[in-house]
């Protein structure tokens, strides 16, 4: 298993592995990402931004996280996605303990998340590795979907 910066050569497969988790999402009644979002755009700008990690097991993508820098010790961690063949293998829980020990090292404070409403596997989740949750709101452009739940881990 290894964790490691997306690459360009990565953009098919982590955008199947969205497709795939917002099939599950759309199974499972978890209403938080959209026909459209997160897309093939995206990745890209993530890979290219250098910010969208993969955990990788057995040569493939079992798992993603998006990482972005909102200024010197405070981080946001977006568009968490681990392939629905793979849940419950704690691949998720691998590549967060990785991505935390990585802002610990930069000497980060704060990480903040979000989480629709109905992703309780997802607010589960976060509280298991000691977020808690700070406030609810509602997501521009995806209004219809309800409330999203945002969360913050001091470091």
């Amino acid at each position: 298993m290894k964790i490691m910066l997306a690459e360009a050569i990565d953009c098919l497969e982590i955008n199947d592995l969205y497709e795939a988790a917002k099939q599950y999402m759309h199974q499972t009644e978890v209403y938080q990402w959209t026909n459209d979002y997160p897309n093939e755009q995206i990745v890209q700008q993530d890979i290219a931004a250098q910010c969208l990690y993969k955990l990788v097991d057995d040569g493939q993508i079992v798992a993603v996280a998006t990482v972005d820098i909102l200024d010197q010790d405070t981080y946001i961690l977006r568009r968490i996605a681990t392939d629905p063949n793979y849940l419950s293998n704690g691949y998720a829980s691998n590549l967060l303990n990785d991505i935390i020990n990585s802002i610990k090292e930069k000497n980060g404070k704060h990480i903040y998340s979000s989480t629709n409403h109905s992703n309780l596997n997802m607010q589960h989740f976060f509280k298991k590795h000691g977020f808690e949750k700070i406030s609810a709101y509602t997501e521009v452009e995806r209004e219809h979907l309800g409330s999203f739940y945002k969360y913050l881990k001091k470091i």
